[in-house]
């Protein structure tokens, strides 16, 4: 092995367990690594799933988070379609939505370039055989897929590290006014409590089918699924008016005719402190372990296990 062989080596290695990598990938390397089969129960979703659900400390419930940030419905049900296999029978499938699952929202190639290393070609949303040789070129041997960027991320650790940083305390009313400002924006909302616009209306009927096909696929394989919308903040939760609940969440959740399916109302949690919440929308690790406890208990998942 020559030494410009064993430099590449050796950087991959110290590249794939930093911080900024995962990050690089949205979180998916977590699906590189799946090997725990028999699982009691699993969730899927986008942010407030990834921040929101923490089975580690759970006796006995084999758990296992599933969810990317950002991450639409579709993106959801395809990795469902590639890992379901990894639940026992009778399992339990957590499908989180967001004040705004009933739109559609769209990603760049950037944000689809994770799914090129866990799903199958068929279930890739625009898939390009070019994209996927380039996502496992740099799963695969990173620094020799982009040098420049990691050495200017690993420098960045670096200096991260020798710099300490000041927790901040979080203004939570402010930061609910941030979040409903960039929902907004990325959806093309002026007045949340008017009722939906008429694309919006037709983005809804398309996105209650695809929760209602989750649903059915869930049920064909002798899964249990459970529609669980997280808790937020009161800050935020104030925001949000009965009109705009009623529009873009119950609204969704009906169209979608999920019949007997659990629904988790997180508008209805109120048990949670500032202490539970890294922001007005995404709970922290203590508030995902109490959630994730909580909810685990009041299905009952995992108690034959004690026995």
């Amino acid at each position: 092995m020559n030494i410009g062989t064993f430099i590449r080596l050796a950087s991959n290695k110290v590249i794939n367990h930093t911080q900024w990598y995962d990050r690089y990938w949205g979180g998916v390397i977590k699906f590189w690594h799946t090997n725990q089969f028999n699982l009691d129960c699993v969730n899927l979703g986008s942010n407030s799933g990834l921040y929101g659900f923490d089975y580690t400390q759970i006796e006995g419930v084999q758990g296992a988070n599933w969810a990317l940030g950002p991450q639409s419905l579709v993106h959801d049900f395809n990795i469902l379609k590639n890992y379901f296999s990894y639940l026992k029978e009778g399992g339990t499938v957590f499908i989180p939505i967001c004040p705004f699952s009933c739109l559609i929202s769209r990603y760049n190639k950037e944000s689809n370039l994770k799914y090129y290393t866990i799903l199958h070609p068929a279930t890739i949303i625009d898939f390009e055989d070019s994209e996927r040789t380039k996502a496992l070129s740099i799963m695969h041997y990173p620094f020799k897929a982009m040098p420049l960027y990691c050495i200017k991320q690993l420098m960045k650790d670096v200096i991260r590290k020798a710099i300490p940083s000041r927790k901040k305390k979080i203004d939570f009313v402010v930061d609910s006014n941030r979040v409903l400002t960039s929902w907004q924006k990325q959806f093309g909302i002026t007045d949340l409590n008017a009722s939906l616009s008429s694309q919006h209306a037709e983005e809804q009927i398309i996105r209650a089918a695809t929760l209602h096909e989750m649903i059915c696929f869930c049920r064909e394989r002798k899964l249990k699924p459970v529609v669980v919308l997280l808790p937020m903040h009161p800050a935020l939760v104030r925001q949000l008016s009965d009109s705009f609940r009623q529009h873009y969440i119950y609204d969704f959740i009906q169209k979608a005719d999920i019949g007997d399916t659990p629904f988790i109302d997180g508008f209805e949690e109120k048990n949670y402190l500032n202490t539970d919440f890294r922001s007005s929308y995404l709970l922290n690790k203590q508030g995902a372990m109490k959630f994730t406890d909580q909810l685990c208990k009041r299905l009952s998942i995992g108690q034959e296990n004690c026995f």
